[in-house]
């Protein structure tokens, strides 16, 4: 019955602070000049700390390249510190190994809210593969409670 108890509370009080957003982003990589197009999904686990995905992809290039982000995001009013893990997933087959090629890098970034009563944010990631910067804003949010960290 303890147990239970102590699962339940958990369970009650992650749902307390839970709220799920959907984005949109476009950014350029700074090293190659390459364009990219995002989609992003995270979960506010806390007031100021999400857990989050995104996949960005390189549509105008013709190798179609893309990534796979994952991260944790800790908020600091205007400013959001992100870092994770960032898998590049490459169409191009590598013969000696038989499988397509795919390298993991750890990343860090930060965000800034541009206007204090819109969404729309700047951001920079950088890691060992790219170095990006660019525009996201929300399509919507799903949520118990609307936070003022937004």
């Amino acid at each position: 019955m303890k147990k239970f108890i102590v699962i339940l509370f958990t369970f009650f009080s992650l749902n307390i602070y839970s709220q799920v957003g959907v984005g949109v982003s476009v950014a350029n990589d700074i090293e190659n000049d390459i364009s990219k197009l995002g989609v992003g999904l995270s979960y506010t686990v806390l007031p100021k700390v999400s857990l989050g995905a995104g996949v960005m992809i390189t549509p105008f290039d013709i190798d179609g390249d893309y990534e796979i982000m994952y991260n944790a995001k800790y908020n600091l009013g205007r400013f959001n510190v992100v870092g994770g893990f960032m898998t590049e997933m490459n169409p191009k087959f590598v013969p000696n190994v038989g499988i397509y090629s795919m390298d993991s890098h750890p990343y860090f970034g930060i965000d800034f809210k541009l206007f204090k009563n819109r969404k729309l944010r700047i951001f920079y990631n950088q890691s060992e593969m790219m170095k990006t910067i660019g525009i996201k804003t929300p399509i919507f949010k799903v949520g118990k409670k609307r936070w003022v960290y937004d």
